[in-house]
């Protein structure tokens, strides 16, 4: 999860064959899209503000150069089109942060595979980081197999081997050590 909200729906479960892009959870948008509204209309507030400041800065332009103005009336204007441009950018700014926020809440998968651990139901609470379904490429499973410490002598780095799994035990698979844990 990259938002802390209410898990609202989980649409796959474990075994679910997923594709790049997949909805997986659906989190409460609620607060995300209501922040999102609010910054919409600070930016439409702060954009009208901007357009009165620049408008007045043309016209006190305007009269300074027929002299019917003071230099401090045009640089006080000036400075209120540069408050209202710095207020515009820092709403903008809302916007693209809330949208974002808002999309976190659709969790997406991030690559074709498989559901091969579903952590979460409808109503839990889901926290920032927490796992919520796992998705495994089946092209490249790890695979952790232990093995007698007297027998370490005779794996290698590099080394193909071929095991079995439980409940697949008329099939062998071929594996290739990738490194071996002194412990």
């Amino acid at each position: 999860a990259e938002v802390s909200a209410i898990v609202m729906q989980v649409l796959k479960d474990n075994g679910d064959s997923v594709e790049k892009g997949d909805l997986l959870v659906r989190l409460d948008d609620t607060a995300f899209r209501q922040s999102l509204n609010s910054a919409k209309e600070a930016e439409r507030v702060a954009q009208q503000s901007f357009d009165q400041a620049e408008r007045q800065l043309r016209r006190l332009e305007t009269l300074y150069s027929t002299g019917a103005v003071s230099v401090q009336d045009e640089e006080d204007a000036e400075l209120r089109r540069s408050a209202a441009q710095s207020e515009l950018a820092g709403a903008r700014t809302r916007v693209v942060q809330d949208s974002q926020q808002l999309a976190r809440t659709e969790v997406r998968a991030p690559f074709a595979g498989i559901v091969g651990g579903r952590e979460v139901s409808n109503g839990d609470t889901a926290q920032i980081g927490m796992a919520l379904l796992k998705v495994i490429d089946p092209t490249s499973i790890r695979f952790e197999g232990f093995i007698p410490a007297d027998h370490i002598r005779f794996i290698a780095v590099g080394q193909i081997v071929n095991f079995r799994v439980s409940g697949q035990s008329d099939r062998q698979f071929e594996g290739r050590i990738e490194r071996i844990n002194p412990v």
